[in-house]
């Protein structure tokens, strides 16, 4: 009864049990949602796992997105979609960290001009850690971008950089700039660019003063459009980024892009039951016209477990008022209409992957803080090798709190097994070695063992977890690949995950090794299956 009242306990502490937990992962097992009728719809999240602060332009008829991926590498994911609603990740925008940059990857903002794809982005710079503005193009998305060096730094940090074009076809670029003065410590300023897109030209001006009574602290997450006589900025108030955050849209307009802006005194779009703290976002028209914008928000059960999740809503007008609000209402919705007719939503509930192609190697991530792992694809294998002594790690961001993940090993020079990874200060790992098995959690630094099984020394055996919310910790194994045996702890057969979030980063789930610098272990397969 002990091991069944802790359990539920945990349980009961990690929240609700959502409505909707949906995963979007190149795999098998796909199943089609939102028939209803004549009216095909989705369901929110349409970019489901960690994926804040959300850029989103067409070219043509393709979509393409990307996302805040702090101190996990490659940086900044690429997404296409042709209807908004399916996403495929392509590419990764730097396959190689900007020489300038030490972490702290936030806010892509992608533009596309001239034939070239541009995206204006912040990092910490190395040696004072200031957070700028960054800039770096390309002509082939799936090739990653080159790098042209900061474009902004501004008083003490620089961040969310929007790209605006008015309608006599110059262009602007805004940004939030902390740290000004102390009467004015936090703004949204602007500036227009060069036409290389690469400079900045002219006297910068402001597009919010806090001592002009404006509602909300924190402005940022800015995007701008011109919608007939007036200019609109859409942006951000409150807390973003754990869950004690109370982010809200708020929007302002002018006639005069450089001065004269007045605040709707409400937010257009804010939390609910199901999805919290909703915004940073940008707005994309279709080809017929059609706002829409996509933004992030934690679902309400995941929480920070999964991380700010890619939802998608249609911004409307209204014709008395002139003010923009959101089709389905000021929260964020749980299913909508299709935005496209002849389109349906595809989901799929299984990632596998044997290793015979590396074409699902983009997926995986892992942590720019560390020296970047070896991890080679041949023959059916995956090979994970350290380059220093101590752990290595690479993952994918889970799309639901609810999921399993499993991996077969295929023999080994270190340690080899599974783990969910915060940061290397705080993971969880369940790993095969040396005639046993081993899990123990790193927190804070400090690595304790939870448990030890001593095991024959076999050809293979295929270690698995299960999580619920995204917190809570199942751990098993199998030697035959039939039975799977749960694994004891002390008091439970569960372990609490609440430590492993950063602020305002997600943990990943994937393969890990512990050995000298130099060592590596062989994975044969891995597969990982969501509950929905």
């Amino acid at each position: 009864m002990k091991r069944k009242s802790n359990t539920l306990a945990m349980i009961r502490n990690a929240g609700r049990i959502s409505l909707l937990t949906l995963a979007c992962l190149a795999g098998v097992d796909s199943s089609l949602y939102g028939q209803n009728q004549n009216v095909a719809t989705y369901q929110n999240p349409v970019i489901p796992g960690d994926i804040p602060d959300p850029t989103v332009i067409r070219v043509g008829k393709m979509y393409y997105a990307a996302g805040t991926t702090s101190d996990f590498a490659p940086n900044y994911p690429i997404y296409e979609s042709t209807d908004l609603v399916n996403w495929k990740q392509i590419g990764s925008i730097f396959n190689e960290q900007p020489s300038w940059t030490s972490d702290s990857f936030w806010a892509p903002e992608l533009c596309y001009h001239n034939r070239t794809f541009y995206v204006y982005y912040t990092a910490k710079r190395k040696g004072d850690r200031v957070s700028c503005i960054g800039v770096a193009t390309t002509n082939d998305l799936r090739k990653g971008f080159t790098d042209r060096g900061i474009i902004i730094e501004w008083g003490n940090e620089a961040i969310d950089g929007f790209v605006f074009q008015d309608d006599d076809q110059k262009r602007y670029i805004s940004w939030k700039a902390y740290g000004l003065s102390k009467e004015r410590p936090i703004e949204i300023l602007a500036s227009e660019l060069s036409d290389d897109g690469l400079s900045l030209v002219g006297k910068h001006f402001s597009l919010t003063r806090f001592d002009q009574g404006w509602k909300g602290a924190g402005d940022e997450g800015q995007c701008l459009v011109k919608h007939g006589e007036y200019y609109y900025m859409l942006y951000s108030v409150g807390g973003c980024c754990d869950n004690r955050c109370d982010y809200r849209v708020m929007v302002s307009r002018s006639k005069n892009l450089k001065t004269g802006w007045e605040q709707l005194p409400e937010p257009i779009l804010q939390g609910s039951e199901v999805w919290k703290c909703t915004g940073h976002g940008t707005l994309v028209t279709t080809p017929d016209n059609r706002y829409f914008y996509l933004y992030h928000s934690y679902n309400a059960t995941d929480f920070e477990y999964i991380g700010r999740q890619g939802l998608l809503d249609e911004l409307v007008w209204d014709k008395t008022t002139g003010w923009p609000r959101f089709k389905n209402g000021n929260t964020p919705s749980v299913s909508a209409e299709m935005p496209f007719h002849n389109t349906q939503q595809v989901r799929d509930s299984v990632y596998f992957d044997n290793f015979l192609t590396d074409k699902n190697r983009l997926l995986w991530q892992w942590d720019l803080k560390n020296p970047k792992p070896e991890i080679s694809i041949r023959k059916g294998l995956l090979s994970l090798a350290t380059n220093q002594d101590g752990l290595a790690f690479t993952g994918i961001s889970p799309k639901t709190g609810s999921y399993s993940f499993e991996a077969e090993l295929a023999g080994q020079v270190a340690q080899s097994g599974i783990g969910i990874y915060g940061n290397s200060k705080n993971l969880l790992a369940f790993m095969a070695g040396h005639s046993k098995l081993i899990l123990f959690q790193i927190k804070k630094g400090t690595k304790e063992i939870l448990a030890e099984i001593p095991i024959p020394e076999i050809a293979s055996i295929s270690l698995k977890l299960k999580a619920l919310h995204g917190r809570i910790y199942q751990f098993y194994y199998t030697t035959d690949q039939k039975n799977w045996i749960p694994v004891k702890m002390q008091n439970d057969y569960s372990v609490d995950g609440n430590f492993l979030p950063q602020w305002g980063v997600a943990m990943r789930t994937g393969i890990i090794v512990d050995g000298k610098a130099g060592d590596s272990g062989a994975f044969s397969s891995v597969k990982m299956s969501y509950k929905y």
